[in-house]
């Protein structure tokens, strides 16, 4: 059905060694996350930020609960069934644009189906354009990222990320890099997405500013989601 949620966690505890002890990274976490959406997640350094993006990301399994994708059990996959879906049904922005210096603005974009090859290069192409074009920096197509401004490249690693229509894009402290201004201007491009394109967007922040814009705000400690609503009626976000 077009409401159920593009990502379901349920119950999820994450459990992994380090060499000082054993650390819960994640403790009975219950989480929806809806077409069309747009999420925060606020918390301290240690709160399981981090471990969350890795469990949406499908690059963790856990160590207890559900990962439910589209009503698909993610746990039951394997390991390569899992990759597959993870290049469809998310797409991932990190504080690091990890653009290609050689490659333009287009080419970046185009990585994935470099990989993939799903669909001829002019349809390629176009999704690409298309892309540029709703992110605003359609000029950029042509110009490497030495040409363009940190805003400007994380807007081309978001289209990049979405090549594949994924239904949830990730972004992980994504304005972390860059000015008030810049990061405004990232922040606008993002939370336009889930009306734009449908997709289904997850900022994890630092900033209050960028935190309250979403439509939900969810914080986090020890591992555990501490508060989750609307973004006004917390006092952390």
């Amino acid at each position: 059905m077009a409401d159920d949620p593009v990502v379901a966690l349920d119950r999820v505890s994450v459990r992994y060694d380090t060499p000082s002890g054993s650390v819960q990274g994640l403790e009975d976490v219950t989480l929806n996350v809806r077409p069309a959406t747009s999420t925060s997640v606020m918390g301290r350094s240690g709160s399981g930020k981090s471990t969350l993006v890795s469990v949406l990301s499908l690059l963790r399994r856990p160590t207890a609960g559900r990962v439910l994708i589209g009503n698909r059990d993610a746990g039951a996959l394997s390991d390569p069934a899992l990759s597959r879906l993870r290049g469809s049904a998310v797409g991932t922005v990190f504080q690091s644009f990890h653009l290609d210096p050689g490659f333009t603005a287009e080419t970046n974009v185009l990585l994935p189906w470099y990989f993939s090859g799903a669909v001829p290069r002019r349809r390629a192409r176009a999704r690409a354009a298309q892309l540029l074009e709703a992110l605003g920096i359609p000029e950029l197509a042509h110009r490497h990222p030495s040409q363009m401004s940190g805003g400007q490249r994380q807007r081309v690693a978001i289209a990049r990320a979405l090549f594949a229509a994924p239904p949830l894009l990730i972004a992980d402290e994504p304005t972390g890099n860059l000015d008030e201004d810049t990061a405004s201007a990232v922040a606008d491009a993002l939370y336009s997405l889930p009306e734009s394109l449908g997709t289904a967007v997850v900022v994890v922040t630092h900033d209050p500013d960028i935190a309250r814009r979403a439509d939900r705000c969810i914080t986090l400690a020890r591992g555990r989601i501490t508060a989750d609503g609307h973004p006004a009626a917390q006092v952390r976000c």
